[in-house]
């Protein structure tokens, strides 16, 4: 497994991005979990009891990547560790922010 795991768990994210999210909603109290396309292609997040939008809660905010040095819009655990010891490395999984996003955040 790529981060040293006998499993790997699909809510992590540790060592990748996570394949799910999930979230707890704040209304009705009920844990829905996502798919990770569904959460990048900016589809409706809504609690499968109650409807109400979970995507403040699910939908991670781009950053910058300690490791890779690229803005992420579906970030892991590696973007906010320490850099890496020999400059910024080649992230496969780096999922690029919306056009949107980076015309609204120029100074990224």
């Amino acid at each position: 497994m790529p981060g040293g795991c006998w499993v790997c768990n699909p809510l992590c994210g540790k060592c990748q991005p996570a394949p799910k999210k999930s979230g707890k909603c704040p209304v009705c109290g009920t844990c829905t979990i996502f798919d990770r396309l569904d959460v990048i292609a900016g589809a409706p997040l809504l609690c499968k009891k109650c409807g109400e939008d979970l995507a403040p809660l699910v939908r991670p905010e781009p950053v910058r990547c300690n490791f890779s040095g690229l803005v992420c819009a579906y970030p892991c655990g590696k973007g906010t560790t320490s850099h890496p010891e020999h400059g910024f490395q080649v992230c496969r999984r780096n999922t690029p922010p919306s056009d949107e996003w980076l015309a609204a955040h120029p100074e990224t």
